[in-house]
C-alpha cells in the first residue's frame, strides 16, 4: 500500500476547512509526510472524509437480505464507488430463519474485508420488532411482538450494530435496555409511538431515529407523536433521506434547524436497483418497481426504499438546507461515526485515523475515493504524481 501526500485540496477537518497537505501511510492519516510518497495534486479540489452509511439495503444489483456474502461485497464495492467508505448492511424485516442467514453472509464480509469495498462495519436490523401500522414497504406478516429470547438468537453471532424498532410495542423497552446492554444502538422507526411513548425509549436508551418523517406518526399540535419527540430531544439523532422523494426539502430544512449538523445524519436507504435502470427489483422477499429512479411497490404510491446515493446526498442537502460543505460532510461522516462509536477510527480527516477520503470538484461532483489507505475511484484523474518531489514537500 503506497504512501501518498494529497497536495493543493481544501480539506474539510473537524476545526474548518484548511488548505494543507493530507499524508497517508499505511492506512490511515499521518501528521507528517513519508519521503517515499507520492504526491497527488488536487488543485483545489475538495478532500471530505469518507461517507459513513448506516441505512443502506443494497446497490448495484446486490442486496442485504441474503445468504451469498459475495452479493453483500458487490453491494459494499457499488457504494465505495459514491463515496461510502463504510457501512451498516441492513436487512428488512422477513423470516427469523431467512434473518439469521442474511446475518452470517453479512459476518462473512465484516471478518474480511475486501479491496475496493466500502468496509462493512456491521449489520442494522431494521426488524422484525416494527409496528404493522406503519410497514412502509416491508410485509407486516414479517413483524413480531418482542421476544427477548428471539433477541438472543439474533445478537448470538455477533455484528448487530444497529436495530430499528417500534418502542410502543409492549416489552419494547425491556428490549431497548438489552440491546444498548450489547453495544447496540437503537433506532425508533416503523412506529406509531406518543410522545409519551417516544420518550420513554429514550429513556431506556434509544438514540436514534429511523428516516425521519417516513414510516412514524406524523407530528400534530397536541399530540407530537414519534417525530415530535424525536425532534424535541436532544438525545437523538435522526436519519433523512435526502432524494428529494421521500422528504419534501422544506422539511429537511426543518429537521436541520432543530437538530443541526451534529444529529442530522444522512443515509441513502438504497436497494438493489440502485444505479440500475428502471425495471422490476427485490426488497427483501417483495418486488418493487423503479420507475425514473423512483422505487414504490408494484400498482401503489408506496415507496420503497430509494435509489440515492451518498454522493448525490451530500450535493442535494447543500442545495436544500444552503449548507456548508463542512457541515454536509458532518453530516455524511463525522455524525454517523459518532453514532456508532467509532469517531475514533472514521469520520474525519486527522492523523490515527483510517486513510478515507472523498474528493469532489468545486461543483461537487465525485471524482476520487480513497479507502483505508487505497484508491478505489479516480486514482490517476489528478495532476502529476511523482514521487521525487515528496523528499522536498512537508
Amino acid at each position: 500500500m503506497a504512501a501518498l501526500t494529497l497536495r493543493g485540496g481544501r480539506v474539510v477537518t473537524p476545526e474548518g476547512v484548511r488548505e494543507r497537505d493530507v499524508h497517508v501511510r499505511g492506512g490511515r492519516f499521518t501528521a507528517d509526510a513519508d519521503p517515499a510518497a507520492e504526491i497527488v495534486e488536487l488543485d483545489g479540489r475538495w478532500l471530505l472524509p469518507g461517507f459513513v452509511d448506516v441505512h443502506v439495503h443494497g446497490g448495484g444489483g446486490a442486496q442485504s437480505n441474503t445468504a451469498d456474502p459475495g452479493e453483500v461485497r458487490r453491494m459494499a464495492r457499488f457504494h465505495a464507488q459514491h463515496g461510502t467508505t463504510a457501512l451498516l448492511a441492513t436487512t428488512v424485516a422477513g423470516g427469523v430463519e431467512e434473518l439469521l442467514v442474511a446475518e452470517e453472509a453479512i459476518r462473512a464480509v465484516i471478518a474480511a474485508p475486501g479491496e475496493g469495498e466500502a468496509a462493512v462495519l456491521g449489520i442494522h436490523l431494521e426488524g422484525p420488532f416494527l409496528s404493522p401500522v406503519w410497514p412502509g414497504a416491508m410485509e407486516a406478516r414479517h413483524f413480531l411482538a418482542p421476544d427477548p429470547q428471539l433477541v438472543e438468537r439474533l445478537l448470538e453471532g455477533g455484528g448487530v450494530r444497529l436495530v430499528t424498532l417500534a418502542p410502543e410495542l409492549p416489552g419494547a423497552l425491556e428490549l431497548i435496555r438489552r440491546f444498548v446492554a450489547a453495544g447496540v444502538v437503537v433506532s425508533c422507526g416503523h412506529t406509531d409511538a406518543t410522545y409519551e411513548q417516544a420518550c420513554a425509549a429514550v429513556a431506556a436508551g434509544a438514540r436514534a431515529a429511523t428516516h425521519a418523517f417516513n414510516a412514524m406518526r406524523p407530528l400534530h399540535q397536541r399530540e407530537p407523536g414519534m417525530l415530535g419527540g424525536l425532534l424535541d430531544l436532544p438525545e437523538v439523532t435522526c436519519e433523512v433521506i435526502c432524494d428529494g422523494v421521500h422528504v419534501h426539502p422544506a422539511a429537511v430544512r426543518l429537521l436541520h434547524r432543530v437538530k443541526g449538523t451534529a444529529r442530522t445524519m444522512l443515509v441513502t436507504d438504497a436497494i438493489e436497483a440502485t444505479g440500475l435502470s428502471d425495471g422490476a427489483y427485490r426488497l427483501g422477499d417483495r418486488t418493487v418497481a423503479v420507475r425514473d429512479g423512483r422505487a414504490t411497490l408494484p400498482g401503489s404510491d408506496t415507496i420503497a426504499g430509494s435509489t440515492l446515493t451518498m454522493d448525490r446526498a451530500l450535493r442535494n442537502v447543500v442545495a436544500f438546507c444552503d449548507v456548508t460543505v463542512e457541515q454536509a460532510a458532518r453530516m455524511a461522516a463525522t455524525t454517523p461515526a459518532e453514532l456508532l462509536g467509532i469517531a475514533d477510527r472514521r469520520g474525519a480527516i486527522e492523523p490515527g485515523l483510517d486513510a478515507d477520503v472523498v474528493v469532489l470538484e468545486p461543483d461537487l461532483s465525485l471524482v476520487g475515493v480513497l479507502a483505508r489507505g487505497a484508491w478505489v475511484r479516480g486514482g490517476d484523474a489528478f495532476g502529476d504524481r511523482r514521487r521525487e518531489r515528496a523528499a522536498t514537500s512537508s
